[in-house]
């Protein structure tokens, strides 16, 4: 990750506040757990498998901590497509917000999540089948 003075300079800016939010300092943790709009996306995407219970609290302060107590709590079964679904996530808020920062876009929940969703699809059709496994049970219902 660019450091603020990178960032800046990249947007020809000096602010090292969040360029989602404009609120918080600009950090991994902050992007990942801290900011609500990604607070709320983890909600939605993990509410559609049965897992919103382990999105990320507003109390939550650091990324990595989040995901080893969320994937510690999962059944085994599960843990590997949590995990997958937490790595996508990760990737596809880090890709929304270099759209946001390099191309000028606004911050879009919905197209976030049907971005998300579309990815799972394709990871689902390249063998994560961790992710397979995550949907099958909801198949049924």
């Amino acid at each position: 990750m660019l450091d603020c003075r990178q960032i800046g300079e990249k947007r020809h800016e000096s602010s090292c506040c969040c360029p989602l939010c404009d609120q918080h300092p600009e950090s991994i943790n902050h992007l990942l757990v801290s900011y609500v709009f990604t607070r709320v996306f983890w909600y939605t995407m993990l509410r559609r498998f049965g897992l919103h219970s382990l999105a990320p609290q507003p109390d939550a302060t650091s990324f990595l901590d989040w995901w080893e107590i969320s994937s510690d709590i999962v059944p085994r079964m599960i843990k590997k497509g949590l995990n997958s679904l937490i790595i996508l996530g990760a990737w596809m808020v880090w890709k929304h917000r270099n759209r946001v920062v390099f191309d000028g876009a606004t911050p879009d929940f919905t197209l976030l999540l049907r971005s998300a969703e579309e990815e799972r699809h394709k990871w689902q059709l390249a063998g994560a089948k961790g992710l397979s496994f995550l949907v099958a049970p909801m198949s049924n219902v």
